[in-house]
């Protein structure tokens, strides 16, 4: 698998960004105790092989908030063992671009890999490896939005669709819950991901009472609530009418 790591990573990364194989320094096999990354930007990464299943049923319960199961209706596969991918970034990189590199470099593994699924700890979402290697094959922060982060998926109180995002703590911001009325539900997940994207790129939160929109027209008021799953953290809320 690790031979044809740096051409897959081509695919995926900045063109002037390259991947090589490090040997293992204390020796030993590939197979039995994995091996070395290391980018062209500085970052380094370890995979390893673990011959058991991803622990506590993660991956499994982690399927119902990656977009591709909602989109697609699939399922993760049984699995018996999972490979371990650790990156470790450069000081001075924003947020933003560690979690792009390393989304390039997963992405890597995963086509390199017979991976029945993509496990994404900070996302809290496990996706499906052809959704997984299909959106990272765009280098755009709104189409791998939907890596970076799962969608949990419930209804207010009073019937309206109810959105939030899992992962946007990787990138110092807070996630988002998005509110739809019966005529916003079609548009509601690609308003939320394309929020998302515009504050990933933004690189800050918007302040209290800021406003955003599908059109210049349409202006959604940002307030910031309590999480609904995390009573000590706050989110910011946007309701479609």
């Amino acid at each position: 698998m690790h031979n044809g790591l740096p051409a897959f990573f081509h695919t995926f990364a900045s063109p002037s960004d390259s991947l090589q194989v490090q040997d293992n320094e204390s020796g030993g096999s590939v197979r039995d105790q994995g091996f070395h990354l290391k980018l062209s930007t500085g970052e380094s990464c370890f995979v390893a092989l673990m011959p058991v299943p991803v622990p506590n049923n993660e991956a499994d319960e982690g399927v119902q908030f990656s977009l591709s199961s909602l989109r697609h209706q699939w399922k993760l596969p049984p699995h018996c063992a999972h490979l371990v991918v650790t990156f470790r970034a450069v000081a001075h990189s924003l947020p933003v671009v560690r979690v792009s590199r390393f989304t390039s470099l997963l992405a890597a593994v995963t086509k390199s890999a017979p991976s029945v699924g993509v496990y994404w700890g900070n996302a809290g979402a496990t996706h499906d490896p052809e959704f997984f290697v299909s959106v990272a094959a765009d280098p755009g922060i709104v189409p791998r939005i939907m890596l970076w982060s799962g969608v949990s998926i419930a209804r207010e109180g009073d019937g309206r669709l109810s959105l939030l995002s899992l992962g946007m703590k990787q990138l110092g911001l807070p996630d988002l819950l998005l509110v739809a009325g019966e005529s916003s539900e079609p548009l509601a997940l690609e308003t939320m991901i394309n929020l998302l994207g515009y504050v990933a790129e933004l690189g800050e939160q918007l302040p209290e009472g800021d406003t955003v929109g599908r059109s210049a027209e349409e202006r959604l008021t940002v307030s910031y609530v309590q999480s609904p799953v995390d009573p000590g953290k706050k989110v910011w809320r946007v309701v479609m009418p």
